[in-house]
């Protein structure tokens, strides 16, 4: 007599309340990360407030002005060479001359996603919540003008867009797997979001600066020193420029005081 072995599987109702206990578990990791993000990034704006007064402000002055130095060079090099400066809009002007123009294609995926999305359709609370929670990372990919995210979140609708209705067993448990695939994506995209806000510019400044704390440093002043010598050095750059410009021919210097903007 032989005795054949039989997998065992649980019962629709046990493997549906474990399935419901992971969703519960990845729902209150998501919330954690959401709860890190925010604290954090608060942390960030709260420190960028301090510190772009004190020295972002006076590091853009000195780009504008190293870049206003740079093209009187230019000017005064293509006058000694016999050459007309060819006047440019700095590239400052030209981004703020050039109107808005949102992407329409990005636009029509973003209403076309909102229509499938709305959670006035949904079919109970739970489809409510996700249709929801779908429809604010939709709208998060659209402000970032990401468009792979975007069709990738239009794309994962469509296939899993038809309504799971029924209250039988097979039926909750179609809809709790659908749940968990959204709050793993959620969690992947948190986990996106905390690396980028650490490898951020003023996430680094934040950390030398707690860094320099430690050591019973300011860096902020240090800083703000650091700017206001090196403003003082490019004044005194831009006043040797002008001195140049000043000797050339009249009418050279005219053109030439145009294109460098002085």
């Amino acid at each position: 007599m032989t005795t054949a072995l039989v997998r065992y599987e649980p019962p629709v109702g046990d493997k549906l309340f474990t399935r419901r206990g992971m969703l519960l578990d990845l729902r209150r990791r998501l919330t954690d990360l959401e709860d890190e993000y925010n604290t954090e990034a608060s942390a960030l704006r709260q420190f960028e407030r301090r510190y772009k007064p004190a020295v972002g402000a006076r590091y853009d002055e000195l780009e504008r002005l190293r870049e206003k130095i740079d093209r009187a060079w230019e000017a005064v090099r293509s006058a000694r060479r016999g050459e007309s400066p060819q006047t440019e809009k700095p590239e400052s002007e030209e981004m703020e001359s050039e109107a808005f123009r949102p992407d329409m294609e990005l636009r029509r995926l973003f209403l076309s996603l909102a229509r499938r999305i709305h959670p006035d359709l949904a079919i109970d609370d739970d489809d409510r919540i996700r249709r929801h929670e779908f429809m604010a990372e939709a709208t998060l990919a659209y402000r970032a003008n990401d468009a792979r995210r975007l069709q990738w979140l239009f794309e994962h609708w469509e296939s899993e867009s038809s309504p799971i209705a029924g209250t039988d067993p097979h039926s909750l448990m179609a809809r709790t797997d659908r749940q968990l695939g959204w709050v793993r994506y959620r969690i992947r995209e948190m986990h996106g979001a905390l690396g980028e806000l650490h490898a951020s510019s003023i996430a680094e400044i934040k950390r030398e600066a707690e860094t320099a704390r430690g050591a019973g440093r300011n860096l902020i002043l240090e800083l703000r020193k650091r700017v206001s010598d090196e403003l003082a050095a490019a004044n005194r750059d831009l006043e040797r420029v002008r001195e140049t410009i000043a000797d050339l021919d009249p009418k050279v210097m005219l053109v030439v005081k145009a294109e460098a903007g002085l």
